[in-house]
């Protein structure tokens, strides 16, 4: 049994997913008939990992599997995902698995992330530009830059992108923190909370803190402590509008 824990971030309302998500939260739309919370849960017990934390907050109710456990972010339709991470924060004492709730990927994806031994590792797929193709027609429409340096560092991440250039791969919403990370990342956090000038501006993002993205905080990091990566090839999915649904549903995980 793995000693890591998990954190899966699915408070979010899932507007571009509708009708399916109307009545449930995004991350309980089936995917080849089962929704994308039991995809990932089945994914991270096939690790040991069984103490998982599930962010909520649109339809939480709808939300209800003995194995996790329900964290509400009851100003879910008012913040963003830092916000919702920031929940959980009780669970960082230890290494810690965070996804995205919207995201089903393969084991062979989840063990690359675990087996790192850095503090802060984050999935990137360099055979993203394929996928990209396949979801929007022009990458750069929707794409953002993943730009790496040497030994695996991330140096920036999840701005506009101007130039496939600026894309080195494509982060995929799966990530983990070592203990150590986790400090590393609350300590971000806090420092931004504590400053008022950071709240309304937070990491130069243009965004207040509250609704900050998870990349704005992983691209605060990559500029000020050490960021780093393991490449992948395919093995996972976004499921962000029904085109996306339909791509992922052609595909077997099992």
């Amino acid at each position: 049994m793995s000693s890591a824990k998990a954190i899966i971030l699915a408070a979010g309302q899932g507007t571009r997913l509708r009708p399916l998500t109307d009545d449930v939260p995004k991350c309980m739309v089936k995917v080849n008939g089962k929704p994308m919370l039991e995809w990932q849960i089945e994914t991270l017990n096939s690790y040991g990992i069984v103490d998982i934390t599930v962010v909520a907050g649109y339809k939480e109710e709808k939300i209800q599997d003995p194995r996790i456990k329900k964290v509400i972010n009851i100003d879910f339709d008012s913040t963003n995902m830092v916000y919702s991470l920031m929940c959980a924060e009780k669970e960082f004492n230890r290494e810690v698995i965070v996804a995205y709730g919207d995201i089903i990927y393969s084991k062979k994806v989840l063990k690359k992330v675990l087996d790192s031994k850095e503090d802060i590792v984050l999935a990137s797929d360099e055979l993203w530009e394929q996928y990209w193709n396949k979801r929007c027609g022009d990458p750069l429409s929707d794409a953002e830059t993943f730009v790496t340096g040497p030994n695996n560092q991330v140096k920036s991440l999840g701005q506009k992108a101007n130039s496939t250039k600026e894309i080195d791969g494509q982060f995929t919403g799966l990530m983990k923190f070592s203990a150590k990370g986790c400090d590393i990342m609350k300590k971000a956090y806090y420092s931004c909370k504590d400053d008022s000038a950071c709240i309304a501006d937070t990491w130069n993002s243009g965004r207040e803190l509250k609704n900050t993205y998870m990349t704005d905080l992983l691209n605060f990091l990559s500029q000020t402590s050490k960021v780093t990566y393991v490449s992948i090839q395919r093995g996972w999915f976004e499921v962000d509008n029904i085109k996306d649904l339909k791509i992922a549903s052609e595909v077997n995980f099992e």
